[in-house]
């Protein structure tokens, strides 16, 4: 594959980027899912989207109402000779790697550098194919995957919650985490509209939890209303999506106006702003889901 320049990488975080603020000028927030809690992925491998992938499949599924959160890729849809109907829009996601560079040393010894890479690829969604398999092969794997009670608690969630050993106390009627104290405050499971909700607000905080020092270490010290602050929102808003895409539960969470008014203004003014506190979600994201066991410690795309 030839090797992107740095003006393409630019233009596809700017494509992106003019999605995002198009939705939120409408009042959506790209990153919550409106539909099952089926989560991304690629149909044919089974493979799970992790990182900011979901977020950009999730973009494309409400600029181009798209119904079902399977994807694949050009190559695998002519593997099993399917056709991608022509005019269709491909999905662009951001795969992450490392690469190891070997030197010779004087004394014979070798040494390694390791260095980070990114690369961009494409992808489809499964209602650009033009096949009738396509819709027998989605209506086969979501027979395979058990729903739950929305209201019940969760086994799996509650053992992702336990696992990463914070102090939560459930008393009054606000959620929020203390880096003071580094301690989160919650109403209680029954006090919440269903339980997608309660494990998502959680999430949401436990997503700040993860900025304290002693862990991701993230700038704790904004004051409410300022952007800085709100770029912390945004950061655990996207971490709990992504934990949410894992567990699989509806990630909704209500948050001010002004919020996505602060996001707006830093999207406009910066086309990598939405990928930083992106990076920044998918590391709090990662070190939640390696507490709880979901992923090894070198996974991360």
């Amino acid at each position: 594959m030839k090797a992107q320049t740095k003006k393409q990488a630019a233009d596809k975080f700017q494509i992106v980027t003019d999605k995002i603020v198009q939705l939120m000028e409408q009042g959506v927030k790209p990153w919550v899912k409106p539909w099952h809690s089926v989560p991304y992925g690629n149909l044919i491998s089974g493979h799970t989207y992790r990182g900011i992938n979901p977020l950009l499949c999730a973009i494309d599924m409400m600029t181009y109402d798209y119904e079902q959160p399977y994807f694949i890729g050009f190559s695998q849809a002519s593997e099993m000779g399917w056709k991608v109907r022509k005019g269709s829009k491909s999905t662009w996601l951001r795969w992450g790697g490392t690469v190891c560079k070997e030197t010779k040393l004087e004394d014979g010894s070798t040494e390694k550098e390791f260095f980070g890479t990114a690369k961009w690829l494409q992808v489809f969604n499964i209602a650009c194919l033009d096949d009738s398999e396509a819709d027998r092969k989605v209506s086969e794997h979501l027979k395979s995957v058990s729903g739950s009670n929305p209201d019940s608690r969760r086994m799996d969630a509650e053992s992702f919650i336990q696992t990463q050993k914070a102090t939560v106390k459930h008393l009054g009627d606000v959620a929020c985490y203390s880096p003071s104290s580094d301690a989160i405050a919650m109403p209680k499971f029954e006090d919440f509209t269903s339980a997608a909700t309660y494990y998502a607000t959680l999430i949401h905080e436990l997503t700040h939890w993860t900025g304290h020092s002693s862990r991701c270490d993230r700038d704790l010290s904004g004051r409410f209303g300022s952007q800085s602050y709100a770029f912390e929102e945004l950061i655990a808003e996207l971490g709990a999506a992504f934990v949410c895409n894992e567990l699989g539960i509806e990630s909704e969470i209500e948050n001010h106006a002004s919020y996505l008014d602060n996001w707006l203004q830093a999207l406009k003014g910066d086309n990598k702003a939405f990928f930083k506190a992106a990076s920044a979600a998918q590391k709090a994201s990662t070190f939640l889901m390696t507490n709880a066991g979901l992923i090894e410690q070198a996974e991360a795309a």
